[in-house]
């Protein structure tokens, strides 16, 4: 009976022990997240301070949404598609013969 209660109180001493463990693991990843969410509110400032300087709000005007001043002069170099080489009269047998008056 001795060795029953032993053990129903070794038991049970355990269970507060393994609880205080999870919350030391649990208060860990806390300390993380929030060191983490600290860097990127420190990252969203520095972003949101550029985001205020004029010089670069205008730069991104000018590079994402083509912004010009009176008097700037625009270069815009278009490079062409690749020439696809279709064969002849390939949208439709007939249409050839319609258009020029000659079939192959």
């Amino acid at each position: 009976m001795v060795l029953v209660a032993a053990v129903v109180v070794a038991a049970a001493s355990l269970l507060p022990i393994r609880q205080y463990r999870d919350q030391g693991k649990s208060i860990e990843r806390a300390k993380r997240e929030v060191i983490e969410l600290q860097e990127r509110r420190e990252e969203l400032k520095l972003q949101l301070a550029r985001a205020r300087d004029p010089k670069v709000v205008e730069r991104y005007a000018r590079e994402q949404m083509s912004l010009v001043h009176e008097g700037d002069e625009i270069f815009r170099i278009v490079v062409p598609a690749d020439i696809i080489n279709l064969p002849r009269a390939w949208y439709l047998p007939g249409v050839d013969f319609l258009i020029t008056g000659t079939s192959q």
